[in-house]
């Protein structure tokens, strides 16, 4: 297992992603000064989003679809990487750009990637 998504598991020969990104957002507000320089306040805490990117290439055009009906919910899940580490996330977004399209318009690849914002109580 690469890594689950709730119920939606990553694994090698099924749907996998080829790349985790890692975001932290640092939270400061501008304050403009008038004839001088602007400065920056601490406002808030920091935020962290993660995104997957992967590609279904010759997989079945539903392959992401139980991914689809998770993230429609709208409801915290739980992220599990491989590697043991594990956090609790928002599904912000699924986005596929599907490419090599066949006669029948069936296509043959299928780049997606999910981007995810961690949830903390």
């Amino acid at each position: 297992m690469l890594c689950s998504l709730g119920d939606f598991i990553f694994e090698i020969g099924e749907v996998e992603f080829e790349k985790l990104d890692k975001t932290i957002k640092f939270n400061f507000s501008k304050i403009d000064r008038i004839g001088m320089n602007p400065t920056y306040q601490n406002t808030k805490g920091y935020e962290e989003s993660f995104t997957l990117a992967g590609k279904l290439i010759q997989k079945s055009n539903s392959s992401l679809k139980k991914l689809e009906d998770i993230a429609k919910k709208k409801e915290v899940i739980r992220l599990t990487l491989g590697s043991g580490e594990s956090l609790k996330v928002l599904i912000d977004s699924i986005t596929e750009a599907r490419t090599m399209f066949l006669k029948d318009g069936h296509y043959v690849k299928n780049d997606f990637s999910v981007s995810l914002k961690a949830f903390y109580e």
